[in-house]
């Protein structure tokens, strides 16, 4: 706005252009002339004079008048205090809530933000800037009501999720953008987490502002009070059965100066403790405990580890979500002769899980609803209809397979069922005379058998063996038990389905597998495992984008309940993508668990636990100078203030902007420059005629 104060320079130019050099010429005529007084030929060179210092004079103060300077004095005569455009950015992160030798620390803030908006007056606009407005997407704009600012402040509550400093200066950039006053400030009120000081862009912002303060909330480096937090919990079982204890892993942290003893770890399923431990831990340590509990009956577990109150509250709880599936429904495929022991565990299981079983002969599986059913075991061989209905229900994951060798089929039989089912290649294991083929390892880490056996390196030495003389093993898919050759029990999938392939039948043709303690917790287990497929609780976080996966078996319905942390239902349609249906819960501001259930029955098909950002619970904080510099490099600017803790910030606030507009001055003194130029004119032009 200045540089027009070149323009000043033009009534200098355009005077000395009249400035032309004459040269004498005598005339005998003119001698009469010469008696004419010098006074009067001076007279006008002084006007002229006057008239090029009042045409530069408006100049300038017209451009003056324009750039709207203030100037630092308390004198009425000069006017009012300066009407400023000022940001308030309020740090509201789950890490604020943390207590010291000043209370609370987020309060305070609260304190430090409403005394700012007590000291601005009328004509003044102001914008709050927090870090659950950005994580809610609000509109965030300039108003002079601030009366309203502050009744928003006072109820402003804490935010869950994580948002970088950045993030809320480039926020404050684009208000800044829209001031309508010429003076404005910028005042930063956080406790400068070193977290939220990192990372992101690294460019720097270009902010309209004359002042930046800092209000340091923390003193710099980590709380002094004790303070344990609760890093992330997870989940260890992993087959989910009804009434079966779950096992959670808690990874708490010592953010402490000296070590703690005696800590309380809680767990709670809803509002029901239902285990707990003590443990001690030692300043700035990471510990790993365990907590136990059992399942409830099927629905939705909505487990929180909990920790004693201490220093920070925001990082004593956390979520973690289990969906218990309903009772299994299986359909059992083949003659009585050859599902026999197949029935005899799963009636031994009803008395524990009450699974829904029904059987059906090969040739009459073209009758039944495949999609009523969770799994099906297949015990005999399949005519093509047949195979062909069971393929395309398993491709689109509405129901898994448990399939069994058969005594009675070639392996030519075998193979076809095993190409359109893609398990791959069948291998025949010729009958041993006098001996059998043993089972040799199996994967500990599967669902299956994670915490079933006790296994030195993966092996099944301390089971009896099934006597196996005869098998048809397969080469393809993940081995689950291998043998001497190929895998006894092998893991394959198909489209969204899956399937397991055991390489004898249930019966004792091939072996003495029905007889033995692994037949029992091959048959149960699977039926747990594939049942609960794609029923699963996911892990999000406090302002991320949360979707939540439909187990396939669920794909086909239009609608579904989704029950927040409050206990308040709505209903969501899916969204399918690329063969998925997916249920999008949007940017979740709430810590806790949300479920998801079919609208036509109250059945849990899905789960989220959504926790504040862990990075929220390290507390540690830089200090005023290291902050002071961090936003420096961020807006480019050398002489951000920081606040003095000695002195009210309302004080500071007020004492800086006791300034005055004195460009309506400027503006009198540009009319009168031009009042007194055209009476100069005017005089100068009478005297010419």
């Amino acid at each position: 706005m200045l540089l027009g104060l070149v323009a000043a320079a033009i009534p200098i130019l355009l005077h000395l252009l009249n400035l032309r050099k004459l040269r004498t010429i005598e005339f005998s005529t003119l001698r009469f002339l010469y008696q004419i007084e010098r006074t009067q030929v001076r007279r006008l060179k002084l006007q002229q004079w006057l008239l090029l210092v009042l045409r530069t004079l408006l100049v300038i103060v017209a451009v003056l008048a324009f750039a709207r300077p203030v100037v630092r004095t308390t004198l009425p005569v000069l006017g009012e205090q300066v009407k400023s455009s000022v940001v308030i950015v309020l740090d509201n992160t789950p890490s604020m809530d943390t207590r010291d030798e000043r209370s609370n620390r987020y309060r305070w803030a609260i304190r430090q933000a409403d005394q700012i908006l007590s000291s601005l007056k009328s004509g003044d606009e102001v914008a709050l800037i927090s870090a659950s407005a950005l994580l809610q997407s609000k509109s965030l704009s300039f108003t002079t009501a601030l009366g309203a600012v502050r009744e928003e402040l006072s109820s402003l509550p804490l935010a869950y999720g994580s948002i970088r400093l950045r993030d809320l200066l480039d926020a404050a950039q684009s208000v800044l953008s829209t001031a309508q006053n010429a003076h404005r400030e910028l005042y930063i009120i956080s406790d400068f987490q070193t977290s939220m000081l990192d990372g992101g862009d690294t460019s720097r912002l270009t902010l309209p502002v004359e002042r930046v303060v800092i209000v340091p909330v923390a003193s710099g480096g980590r709380v002094a009070q004790l303070d344990v937090g609760i890093d992330s919990v997870g989940l260890v079982t992993r087959i989910i059965e009804p009434g079966k204890s779950l096992e959670f892993t808690v990874v708490v942290r010592n953010n402490s100066e000296r070590d703690i003893q005696g800590s309380v770890l809680r767990l709670r399923f809803g509002n029901e403790q239902v285990a707990q431990r003590t443990f001690d831990i030692p300043a700035h340590q990471v510990r790993t405990l365990s907590l136990i509990a059992p399942a409830p009956p099927s629905g939705v577990v909505a487990a929180r580890a909990e920790l004693e109150p201490d220093a920070c509250e925001s990082n004593n709880v956390r979520y973690a979500a289990v969906v218990v599936p309903p009772m299994p429904r299986v359909l059992v495929v083949g003659t009585p002769q050859k599902t026999m022991y197949v029935e005899a565990v799963l009636s031994a299981l009803g008395e524990r899980l009450k699974p829904i079983v029904e059987r059906v002969e090969a040739d009459r599986l073209g009758q039944v609803q495949l999609d009523a059913f969770d799994v099906v075991i297949v015990t005999t061989m399949l005519r093509s209809r047949e195979l062909e209905q069971l393929r395309a229900s398993m491709s689109s994951g509405r129901i898994n397979a448990l399939i069994f060798a058969d005594a009675n089929a070639p392996l030519e039989e075998h193979q076809r069922i095993a190409n359109a089912l893609g398990i791959g290649l069948i291998e025949q294991l010729p009958r041993k005379s006098g001996a059998s083929w043993e089972l040799r390892t199996f994967d500990e880490q599967h669902p299956l058998f994670a915490g079933v056996f006790r296994s030195k390196q993966g092996t099944l030495a301390q089971l009896e063996s099934p006597g196996i003389s005869q098998a048809l093993p397969s080469t393809g898919g993940l081995a689950l038990i291998s043998m001497d050759r190929g895998a006894f029990l092998s893991e394959h999938t198909l489209g969204n389905g899956r399937m397991l392939y055991c390489a004898v039948p249930p019966t004792l043709e091939w072996s003495a597998l029905p007889t033995t303690g692994l037949f029992p917790v091959l048959v149960g287990r699977s039926i747990l495992y594939l049942a609960a497929q794609g029923v699963s609780g996911i892990a999000a976080t406090v302002g991320q984008r949360c979707q939540v996966e439909i187990p396939p078996r669920y794909s086909h319905e239009s609608v579904f309940r989704v029950q927040d942390p409050s206990g308040t239902i709505g209903t969501v349609e899916p969204i399918r993508v690329a063969g998925r249906t997916i249920i999008d819960l949007g940017r979740p501001i709430v810590p806790g668990t949300y479920a998801v259930e079919l609208a036509t029955r109250q059945e849990a098909v899905a789960a989220a636990a959504v926790n504040v950002p862990p990075q929220e619970a390290l507390l540690q904080f830089a200090d005023e100078r290291r902050a002071a510099a961090s936003v420096a490099t961020m807006v480019d600017k050398e002489d951000v203030e920081i606040a003095d803790p000695s002195i009210a910030i309302g004080t500071l606030v007020a004492r800086q902007r006791q300034r005055a507009e004195i460009w309506p001055w400027l503006v009198g003194a540009a009319i009168l420059a031009a009042a007194a130029e055209m009476l100069v004119a005017a005089r100068i032009a009478r005297q010419s005629a």
